[in-house]
């Protein structure tokens, strides 16, 4: 069967890309490669330049006609380094060769010349994908990040705060700020572009809920801590995005305590699937989300190739 690349529009195709990554969780019980809320992040992140509808060609539909109504068979992501997030339907596993060589190609005329080195990813329980990279002549980079999930039915555990501080939700603009200045402390894309209006902006999201966005404040009522949840609504899939301690209250388990309370307040909206996605081995997240009950569903390997 041949495969059609087709353009992805935020306004046209947002909720059938989110209802064919719903399918393949369905069908699979898993997503290993892409999940919804990175979609609608293209537009709302706040950690990046302003959004532009010639960023909606970072993602590509793949469909089994030239028609905009046709089946997809695959939804393909292109990172900033050229590392290219890939979903395709299991009925359409088959066809994964055929799929990344299109994808070379898009990626050959986005450079515009040979040489350059692109990259792709693979998860544990994916026996097939290795294989064909590798018959493509791609190279195994090894381990380079972590999924997680929190199991349906397991215990919240108790990762209670130090005396003087407390855990509570975003109220007004003034603590919008507060929030950026936090995020700001461990994250430097997010000191470079986070801004109020960013921040305004991002509440605009589908994936945006109140109640997730949670700080740790002191007796001062100073931010020192931060974790966001997001939902998808289409696809009933959170996502545990974003996490941290200001430098000056690290190792205090603030961490923890947030990403437990964000579990309690998640678990009221009813979600099919709690994750955290694309975390490297190295990031001390790791421990932390493991402290709060998030199991590792699957390692990732990062593969790369020079294209000739």
């Amino acid at each position: 069967m041949k495969i059609f690349q087709r353009p992805f529009s935020f306004e046209r195709n947002l909720d059938e890309v989110r209802l064919f990554l719903l399918e393949v969780y369905k069908q699979t019980d898993a997503l290993h490669y892409l999940i919804p809320i990175k979609i609608e992040n293209q537009k709302f992140g706040p950690c990046g330049e302003d959004y532009s509808p010639k960023d909606d060609e970072a993602l590509k539909i793949w469909r089994t006609s030239d028609k905009d109504d046709s089946d997809i068979v695959a939804i393909s992501h292109r990172g900033s380094a050229a590392n290219y997030h890939i979903e395709i339907h299991p009925s359409n596993k088959s066809l994964e060769n055929d799929l990344f060589q299109e994808i070379e190609k898009l990626e050959r005329n986005i450079v515009g010349k040979l040489g350059s080195r692109m990259y792709m990813y693979t998860v544990g329980p994916d026996s097939m994908r290795p294989k064909v990279l590798a018959e493509m002549g791609y190279e195994d980079y090894g381990l380079h990040e972590y999924n997680y999930e929190f199991l349906q039915g397991a215990s919240i555990p108790d990762n209670p705060l130090p005396d003087g501080y407390r855990i509570r939700g975003l109220r007004d603009e003034q603590d919008y700020v507060k929030f950026i200045e936090v995020i700001g402390s461990v994250y430097d894309h997010c000191r470079q572009y986070m801004t109020l209006e960013k921040m305004r902006w991002m509440t605009e999201a589908e994936f945006y809920h109140q109640d997730l966005n949670l700080a740790v404040a002191d007796e001062k009522d100073r931010f020192v801590g931060f974790c966001m949840y997001r939902l998808d609504p289409i696809t009933g899939i959170a996502e545990m995005e974003s996490l941290g301690a200001h430098p000056d209250s690290s190792d205090l388990g603030l961490e923890e305590a947030l990403l437990s309370e964000g579990l309690r307040r998640v678990m009221k909206h009813q979600p099919r699937l709690i994750c955290a996605v694309e975390i490297d081995i190295s990031d001390p997240m790791n421990k932390e989300l493991e402290s709060a009950g998030f199991v590792r569903s699957v390692t990732m390997n990062m593969w790369g190739k020079i294209l000739e």
